[in-house]
């Protein structure tokens, strides 16, 4: 009896001892000065010092770093290593505590005063050269340009090598003629002022950004030093160009200038406003996560935090494709599980985020990312792994609204996915950059190609181009990529300056992709290139809507060079196809055409390879028997239910069975969840009305 008394009270006894728990937890606030206790906050630099020692006393399980609310301002970017990250057995959580919302900034905040145009001396916060952007109430102010909007265009443009100039092998002067009354307006600066212009070039898909040397004496125009002007994407006449912190075209409401002294003058929204605070980035990067490649750092998260203000420099700008040169606000190299959920990056001058060298395993979950000087996401280098172990794969982007980017660097992109494999960019809100949407592949033609088994799925891709760069798509891929997938996208609203506004882009050597169940309308060039490549599948889509064509095939090739089977394609008057169907190889056959309306354009031009001659053009009928394709499809009204306001449900249900076309549910495509998540997905629309203002004045020129 006693021993069953005993027994009962030890058990009593152990039932109010805590159950052990291998977790630890340091609380942080932005003024925290204590040990990290809830009641005694440490800091975020502080919390992350004390890393390596609490990861000796847990060795499995995790450690949480709560963040309390308010802003903390760094001066230098938070460092994770093996050292202070995570390891296979111990998580580091960085989390939001219970209600807050804290902001990581690398921004710094100074008072413009003043009457009707605000100024401040912002000389102390110049540690890293000039700033490229300032912000009033949490959004980019305008530098002050020439012109207010639209582009000018050049009436000549020479170089030469600058054999006197220092670095002179790669240097290079160039001259810029430009119109008078521009000129004017530059000879009237003080030779301070002038140095501080920064002109920007838009040719085809790439931007040159300098600043001017001088004036000429004889002529209109002025002189750049820089690199070598690209041979490939020489700057013509009709290349669009303006020009940025003109200090005599401070003219506008939220525009501004940084003069020579070092002193920000700026217009306020509001014309009684006699101050206002505005945040200027002064840290290049807000988190670097960075292993070895045998010693990576492992399990990081991080949940419900804002990343701001980061930025670059501003040096000059003369890049390849997609802003590769760029990097990004948060960099990860040489890594293993690294989460973000719940967070924003915002105001950045570069990309927001980089999965760079030999990253595995990582997620972005119902992230936003927005206003950015570059663009979003980049996964993966850009040259060839040296082994097929150490190089980036499996990241996820699921559930997150990328917007407006390509403020400073309009050659980014909103997902760049270079020499990566098997990433899943899965349920996007992707809109409002300059150039591509998301690229896929970093090899052109059909050598050895690392980006394979990517999986582009359920995006919204939209608002893309604005008429100002060529040669881009809503998604563009690169390359021999086997199990790529790009299906159930909805891609809409894509306009390039010249050539090469297309909603799905298989560009040289692209191969073995599948892009099917997507919905394309309202492109510029087309829904659909191919320049070339081997044995796609474009099928089951629906394609409407282009302002040239709606489908193009550009060079020949020796094999099959994709399958075009069960597509619906809606003209609103253009031509349905242009390129070398008829002389290409291509499995083209069980599709519906339909013209809204009457239109004198053919059903298809015909042309050999980069559309060059002889050029044939062709009626549905004309095309079916000089061809011997198409044998199937059929020249009918698919009944969608109202195209004119882009609802693309079919009701010609016999029609579907004719073509083999399965109906796919394209209202799918884009964010999912809680209503408010996708109200934030919803493009404003200031960005529309001024997006569609930019196309219809390129279009009209």
């Amino acid at each position: 009896m006693k021993r069953k008394l005993l027994l009962l009270l030890i058990f009593a006894v152990i039932s109010q001892i805590p159950a052990y728990s291998a977790d630890t937890t340091l609380y942080v606030s932005p003024e925290g000065r204590g040990s990290g206790s809830q009641l005694a906050p440490a800091s975020l630099e502080r919390a992350v010092d004390l890393l390596p020692g609490l990861k000796k006393k847990v060795v499995e399980g995790a450690i949480h770093i709560v963040l309390e609310d308010g802003i903390y301002q760094l001066n230098k970017p938070i460092y994770l290593t093996p050292a202070n990250g995570g390891t296979q057995e111990v998580k580091i959580i960085f989390s939001a505590d219970v209600n807050a919302h804290p902001v990581i900034s690398g921004g710094r905040e100074v008072l413009l005063t003043g009457q009707d145009i605000l100024s401040a001396d912002i000389s102390p916060l110049l540690k890293n050269g000039l700033p490229q952007d300032i912000y009033i109430k949490g959004n980019r102010a305008v530098r002050a340009r020439v012109p207010d909007f639209g582009f000018l265009t050049f009436t000549k443009v020479s170089e030469k090598k600058s054999a006197g100039m220092p670095g002179n092998k790669n240097t290079f002067l160039s001259y810029f003629e430009i119109p008078s009354t521009t000129y004017k307006q530059l000879e009237a600066l003080t030779p301070e002022q002038l140095k501080r212009v920064r002109f920007n070039i838009y040719h085809k898909w790439i931007v040159t950004s300098r600043t001017i040397d001088s004036l000429s004496k004889t002529a209109p125009g002025f002189y750049s030093t820089g690199p070598a002007l690209n041979l490939s994407n020489w700057i013509v006449g009709k290349s669009p160009f303006f020009l940025e912190n003109v200090a005599n075209a401070l003219d506008k409401k939220n525009e501004w200038v940084l003069e020579p002294n070092n002193v920000v003058k700026y217009i306020p929204d509001e014309s009684s406003g006699q101050k206002k605070e505005a945040i200027i980035p002064i840290v290049e990067k807000l988190v670097i996560i960075k292993g070895e490649p045998d010693d990576p750092v492992y399990n990081i998260y991080f949940n419900g935090i804002s990343f701001r203000y980061a930025n670059q420099s501003f040096t000059g700008f003369d890049d390849n494709q997609a802003a590769s040169s760029m990097d990004a606000a948060i960099m990860i190299d040489n890594a293993r599980n690294i989460h973000f959920q719940n967070c924003s990056i915002r105001h950045t001058g570069q990309y927001a985020i980089w999965f760079r060298k030999n990253v595995k395993y990582c997620s972005m979950e119902k992230c936003y990312l927005d206003d950015l000087g570059a663009g979003g996401i980049r996964i993966g280098e850009i040259r060839l792994p040296d082994d097929t172990i150490h190089f980036t794969s499996y990241i996820k982007i699921e559930d997150c609204i990328v917007h407006s980017g390509g403020y400073d660097y309009p050659s980014a992109v909103g997902v760049f996915i270079a020499d990566a494999a098997h990433n899943i960019i899965d349920h996007n809100d992707i809109a409002d950059f300059r150039y591509t949407g998301v690229s896929v592949g970093w090899v052109w033609g059909y050598s050895y190609n690392p980006s394979v088994d990517n999986k582009i799925i359920y995006n919204h891709i939209h608002h893309i181009g604005w008429g100002v760069l060529s040669d881009m798509g809503g998604v563009y891929t690169l390359g021999v990529s086997p199990c790529t997938e790009v299906s159930h996208n909805v891609i809409n609203d894509v306009y390039s300056f010249d050539y090469g506004g297309w909603g799905l882009y298989a560009d040289e050597g692209s191969s073995d992709i599948r892009m099917e169940d997507n919905l394309v309308y309202n492109t510029k060039t087309g829904s659909f290139h191919q320049h070339y490549g081997e044995n796609n599948q474009i099928n089951n889509n629906i394609f409407a809507f282009g302002k040239e064509y709606l489908a193009q095939d550009s060079r020949i090739g020796n094999h099959l060079s994709f399958e075009f089977k069960h597509n619906i394609l809606l003209s609103g008057g253009e031509t349905f196809f242009q390129g070398c169907w008829k002389n290409g190889q291509v499995a083209i056959d069980s599709n519906c055409y339909w013209r809204l309306g009457h239109s004198g354009n053919p059903f298809m031009i015909s042309t050999m390879e980069y559309g060059s001659g002889p050029v044939d053009t062709f009626s549905f009928k004309q095309w079916q028997i000089a061809s011997g394709r198409d044998k199937h499809s059929l020249f009918v009204n698919p009944g969608f239910k109202d195209p004119l306001k882009y609802n693309f449900s079919i009701k010609n249900t016999h029609l579907l069975r004719q073509i083999g076309f399965k109906p796919f549910y394209y209202t799918m495509a884009g964010v999912t969840g809680d209503k408010q998540w996708r109200k934030l997905a919803v493009l404003p629309n200031d960005i529309i009305q001024r997006f569609d203002k930019s196309v219809r004045e390129i279009m009209l020129k």
